[in-house]
């Protein structure tokens, strides 16, 4: 079996990122979009996006008799696709053509299984990792042909069966729970689409996405966010405004993206009979290196990495920026405080923020970078010393921030003040999570969460070596869960760090908490501060829950390190 925990990775500094899809990959927003935000936020990390979708391709090899010429196969290419890609990372991004537009059938449903297996285990072989990911949507308010009913004798693309959405959620379900078992990433689209295109459609009754099949630009967006969310744990509010204009730096990554699309597609060949104009592939690539520097020129033209936007915050400045890809932001009071103090938010900023405003109002400043979603992993804690390194500098703040840590938050502030005592002037965790078996993992008295108990899996690399090729099975389960105490265990060991360095602790929590147990959590923070002499306050709501964080008044007279 593997260790507690592998290392965690940063954002890779080099990569060769290959997508393997049907139409939507073709078209390659997506890819696009990804490409400009590492150029334009993250230029060290020298990715390489190989974008090899084909139009009308399938990983199971069905076909519709309507369909104008035999549908491709990625298996017609997949291995030379991946011998001359090199690639390190394999995305397949296939399910809207497999089952062919028509009602579930086992037999397309099977083809469809056989053939991502298939795949996935060419990949490996070939020494690269594989990612899957979910079919989008099909939204039958967008199509453009005519929708037919079930038991009609032939279905296509221009005439879908009318519950054809049915069939992809069954296909997506499916993979996600693949993946699952077999511990290949997944990237669920299927989900964000149909959240956003609600979302919009609630606010114009009209709205289409598309054709019903592939998405506009800003669906692509909605892809590309959930591919940095899940697989490099980078997520914003939204994308930048710049993605969606027309400005210097986007053309320039548009075509420079459509010069290596097209040479990459016709140099690993496709049986599609409609074939691009393109250079050959090594001339491609000399003249896209070229590229690179009115790109970057461009991108620098039009506010550079930081892409700081000033706004107004509960009467107060704000400053959001980006940093290494991550959106952050600074919150300035009107006349700083003495050697200019901030708290820091390890998550969830502008919720339950009493404490945040009062401090504020007495000259503190406010920093918060979001790390959603990284569970106190160690590669969480290095991304925040460089946050609070670059804000020290930049802002001119005291060395030294109070972190608050609510909820999952508690478990960033924790990891970080055992990492970097020396930068840490107090704690503050309300409601905190510390136990990750009690939660996201409910494996006592917590509800827990299963989508993120699978993603802190995922984000600490915890697996089980596998004897036999199959489905993980109870006793793999049981392996998770003991890794999970053996992370909290070594969490709640490495306090004596904090304690060591005399950092303060303040716990605030509710002991009617049924998401996060007090007795699973809190308490066992208290205890084990106390137990190695460290200085913690105590302040338990009895008839609280998870919610309201902090106290329902902060007095004004009153510092929050009165409490510590």
């Amino acid at each position: 079996m593997k260790g507690y925990w592998q290392k965690i990775e940063a954002l890779p500094k080099r990569k060769r990122i290959l997508f393997m899809g049907d139409s939507i990959t073709e078209n390659g927003t997506y890819i696009r979009d990804l490409d400009a935000i590492f150029l334009k936020y993250m230029p060290e990390s020298q990715l390489e996006w190989i974008g090899l979708g084909v139009s009308s391709e399938t990983a199971s090899g069905t076909q519709e008799a309507a369909h104008p010429f035999p549908r491709p196969c990625v298996h017609e290419r997949l291995d030379r696709a991946l011998s001359e890609s090199r690639a390190d990372w394999a995305f397949l991004c296939y399910g809207m053509n497999d089952g062919v537009y028509k009602p579930l059938s086992d037999e397309d449903f099977s083809a469809y299984r056989c053939g991502i297996d298939r795949a996935v285990q060419k990949i490996q072989a070939a020494g690269a990792l594989p990612i899957l990911v979910t079919p989008p949507p099909f939204d039958i308010f967008s199509v453009n042909g005519r929708l037919q009913p079930d038991g009609m004798p032939d279905y296509a693309f221009e005439e879908p069966y009318e519950r054809y959405d049915d069939v992809l959620e069954h296909y997506a379900d499916w993979l996600l729970q693949y993946g699952r078992e077999q511990g290949i990433k997944t990237v669920d689209i299927r989900r964000p689409l149909l959240e956003w295109i609600a979302t919009e459609r609630a606010a114009d009754p009209k709205f289409r996405y598309g054709d019903g099949v592939h998405p506009q630009r800003e669906g692509h967006a909605v892809i590309a966010h959930t591919i940095l969310r899940r697989i490099f744990r980078i997520e914003w509010e939204k994308m930048p405004e710049w993605l969606f204009s027309d400005s210097e730096f986007l053309h320039k990554v548009t075509e420079r993206r459509e010069l290596l699309k097209a040479a990459w597609r016709e140099h690993v060949g496709h049986t599609n009979p409609y074939k691009f104009e393109a250079l050959p592939l090594d001339e491609a690539l000399i003249l896209a290196e070229q590229h690179l520097p009115g790109i970057r020129a461009a991108a620098e033209q039009e506010g550079g990495a930081l892409d700081e936007r000033v706004s107004e915050w509960e009467g107060f400045v704000r400053r959001d920026y980006v940093r290494n890809g991550r959106a952050c932001l600074i919150v300035e009071p009107e006349s700083p405080a003495p050697g200019r103090p901030w708290i820091w938010r390890t998550e969830f900023f502008g919720h339950f923020m009493n404490a945040d405003l009062e401090l504020v109002r007495q000259g503190w400043h406010i920093g918060y970078i979001r790390l959603s979603d990284l569970y106190g992993s160690p590669f969480s804690a290095e991304a925040m010393e460089d946050f609070r390194d670059d804000a020290v500098r930049r802002f001119g703040l005291d060395a030294k921030p109070v972190l608050f840590g609510f909820s999952r938050g508690g478990l960033y502030a924790i990891r970080y003040a055992e990492t970097y005592s020396q930068h840490v002037r107090a704690l503050y965790v309300d409601a905190p999570v510390v136990d990750i078996a009690s939660w996201p993992g409910g494996l006592g008295a917590g509800t827990g969460s299963p989508n993120e108990w699978r993603d802190w899996v995922d984000i600490y690399g915890i697996s089980v070596e596998r004897q036999n090729p199959g489905p993980a099975s109870a006793e793999a389960d049981t392996v998770t869960a003991e890794r999970a105490a053996q992370v909290t265990e070594r969490l709640l060991e490495l306090l004596r760090i904090p304690v060591e360095a005399d950092i303060p602790l303040l716990l605030i929590a509710g002991g009617a908490d049924e998401a996060v147990p007090l007795e699973e959590n809190g308490d066992r923070l208290d205890r084990r501060y106390r137990e190695l002499g460290g200085r913690i306050t105590r302040i338990i709501k009895p008839d609280c829950g998870h919610h309201p964080h902090g106290l329902t008044k902060w007095p004004p007279t009153v510092t929050i390190e009165a409490y510590l």
